[in-house]
C-alpha cells in the first residue's frame, strides 16, 4: 500500500515531487508516491516557487496546503499596466479639450463680420489652449501605451522556474584551505554534507 500526499494549492500551479511533474492543481484525488521522504515544489507563473519536503507514512494521506506569493516582477507589470491606462486615458481626455478649442476657434472666426482686437484675442486664445492640450495629450497617451506595453511584456514573460530537483546521488564535499600566518603554517578542512 502507497503513502498518498494531498496537495491543495492555486488553481493551475504544477506540482512536482522529487523533481517529477505529477500534475497541475487541484487534484481531483491525492498523488500517490512511496513512502519516506520527498521534496515537493510548487511552482505558478507570476508567483514565487514554493518547496516543501514532506516525509510519507505508508497506508497514510499526508495533507499539504501551498500559498504562493506573486513576484517582484508580477506585481510591478500590474502597477505599470495601471499607469499606463490612466496615461492613455488622460491623453484621450486631453485631445477631447483639444477638440474642444478647435471648435471655439473655429466658432470665433466663424462668426467674425468684422475683425476686432477681442475677437482675435479669444480666437488666439483658443488655439493657443487647443496647442496646450495637442501636445499634452500626445504625451499623456505616448508615455501610457509606453508603460502598458512594459507592463504586458513583463506580465507575459514571468514564467516560473522550478528549483532543482534533489540529486539522487549524494556525495560530500571536502575543501582544504592552506592556512599562513607569522609563527607558522598549516591547513583547514571542511566537510560538507548534503541530506
Amino acid at each position: 500500500m502507497p503513502a498518498r500526499l494531498s496537495v491543495t494549492a492555486p488553481s493551475g500551479a504544477e506540482v512536482r515531487v522529487d523533481g517529477i511533474l505529477v500534475g497541475s492543481a487541484p487534484f481531483a484525488e491525492p498523488i500517490s508516491a512511496d513512502p519516506g521522504p520527498h521534496q515537493v515544489v510548487v511552482v505558478l507563473d507570476g508567483h514565487e516557487p514554493r518547496e516543501e519536503r514532506v516525509v510519507l507514512v505508508r497506508g497514510k494521506t499526508r495533507a499539504l496546503a501551498v500559498e504562493l506569493d506573486s513576484t517582484t516582477q508580477r506585481k510591478a507589470a500590474w502597477a505599470l499596466i495601471g499607469i499606463g491606462s490612466n496615461g492613455v486615458v488622460a491623453g484621450i481626455v486631453l485631445g477631447a479639450l483639444a477638440v474642444v478649442e478647435q471648435r471655439k476657434a473655429s466658432d470665433v472666426v466663424g462668426f467674425m463680420e468684422a475683425p476686432d482686437g477681442e475677437d482675435f484675442t479669444v480666437y488666439n486664445d483658443a488655439i493657443a489652449a487647443r496647442d496646450r492640450y495637442r501636445i499634452a495629450s500626445g504625451v499623456a497617451a505616448g508615455a501610457g501605451l509606453g508603460l502598458f506595453v512594459t507592463g504586458a511584456l513583463l506580465y507575459a514573460f514571468d514564467a516560473a522556474t522550478p528549483p532543482k530537483a534533489p540529486s539522487a546521488e549524494r556525495r560530500p564535499e571536502v575543501s582544504v584551505v592552506p592556512l599562513m600566518g607569522p609563527n607558522g603554517a598549516g591547513a583547514s578542512t571542511y566537510l560538507e554534507l548534503q541530506w
